[in-house]
């Protein structure tokens, strides 16, 4: 089977969420897919079943479990199986996604996100291991599914957002669902809105992302019931030395944008 890894949201090669795309792939049973994923070990690995003209089958794999959507999954795969040019559909679990190329940046339009309840900064607090003052007051921390459900938690500042650690106890003690998502105004660049972290059980272990796509369009949605809408940039994973860049075009129907770098191509036997 063909086997491509690629850097997502990334404004160079070696930066971005890594991606392995893998085609041919519609004989594996699950059990395989779920297999490959772990030996691969990035945060998704995907599976193109089949690809007819502009729209394609996918299935997305964490290490731990398959995902009904995922942004930087999706984004990558178009780009690997489009060469980056044009518009393409692809077919997920959670319902078709198209992705179109524009200059160089790749957007897709994310399936709806649906608002779940708000948090008490407390708890919010307590989950991110910071006190409630590092929490900005303007927001309310909400559950927000995007395919994946994360929990947005609005951080007051840069210095904030590098101090949060996930309490993976804590969130099991008070049942709070989903992947914690940390985002405070400002960023590591001049022109960035926001910069933002996610910390996250994967099914195997904690490890962080460094460029969560889904999680990004639920935060469009939570920036847009706000007030906060237009062309706005968000920065993610610079803690961790895989800088990302992902692009929000905030309206009345959302987009979420970026970069795709290719990085290897090989074959992978079954």
């Amino acid at each position: 089977m063909k086997l491509t890894i690629v850097d997502v949201f990334a404004e160079a090669p070696y930066q971005g969420n890594q991606l392995a795309v893998v085609e041919d792939a519609a004989s594996l049973p699950a059990t395989t897919m779920q297999d490959i994923a772990r030996e691969m070990n990035f945060s998704e690995t995907t599976f193109v079943l089949s690809q007819t003209g502009q729209r394609a089958e996918v299935r997305i794999f964490t290490p731990g479990e398959e995902l009904p959507f995922a942004g930087h999954p999706t984004l990558g795969t178009a780009w690997v199986l489009s060469g980056g040019r044009g518009t393409i559909t692809l077919a997920l679990a959670g319902g078709d996604v198209p992705v179109r190329f524009d200059a160089g940046v790749g957007w897709l339009t994310p399936p709806p996100a649906v608002e779940g309840d708000s948090l008490a900064p407390a708890q919010a607090a307590r989950l991110v291991g910071l006190p409630e003052a590092d929490l900005d007051a303007e927001f309310d921390p909400q559950v927000v599914r995007c395919g994946p459900t994360f929990l947005i938690v609005p951080l007051r500042s840069l210095d904030a957002l590098k101090r949060m650690r996930v309490d993976l106890d804590v969130q099991r003690e008070l049942g709070i669902p989903g992947f914690p998502f940390t985002f405070c105004r400002g960023g590591y660049s001049a022109d960035a809105d926001f910069a933002a972290r996610m910390q996250f059980f994967d099914g195997t272990g904690v490890r962080e992302d460094p460029a969560t796509g889904s999680a990004n369009a639920a935060l469009a949605t939570y920036l847009r019931r706000r007030g906060i809408t237009g062309a706005r940039v968000v920065e993610q994973g610079f803690e961790i030395r895989r800088p990302s860049r992902i692009y929000l075009d905030i309206g009345e129907i959302l987009a979420v944008g970026g970069r795709v770098q290719p990085v290897a191509e090989g074959r992978l036997y079954r």
